[in-house]
């Protein structure tokens, strides 16, 4: 994962495009996907048709959670987190002790998140 370290945000980017770029939701598919788990993206592409960053209506992030997945009360290796609304409604994904998230510097990083902040969903369906 440490490849991914470093990206910068961009909307509709992708770890593996080649631009340096990724947005929350292409990170957390890419990370899902070296963890041998379901990615998602090609299910959610039409997002990037429909919506700009500027126009994307966060809930979607909670309504994509809730059909496609089930919320656990604590993190395991995979779960995808939802970051609170102050971080964006952004997403992150679980790894042992850590997450893989875009911090507000606009750069991906791996940090640990302070107690009590995120929602824990592991994506099964």
């Amino acid at each position: 994962m440490n490849d991914l370290i470093g990206l910068r945000y961009g909307w509709g980017n992708a770890p593996g495009d080649g631009s340096g770029k990724t947005d929350c939701f292409q990170l957390v598919c890419e990370v899902r996907q070296r963890l041998g788990l379901t990615s998602y993206t090609d299910k959610f592409a039409w997002v990037y048709d429909s919506y700009a960053d500027e126009t994307f209506p966060r809930r979607l992030i909670v309504r994509w959670l809730l059909e496609h997945g089930r919320r656990i009360n604590a993190p395991e290796h995979g779960a995808v987190v939802l970051l609170p609304g102050a971080a964006g409604a952004a997403l992150a994904t679980a790894l042992d002790s850590d997450v893989l998230l875009i911090a507000p510097s606009q750069n991906v990083v791996r940090s640990q998140l302070p107690e009590g902040i995120g929602h824990y969903f592991w994506m099964d369906r």
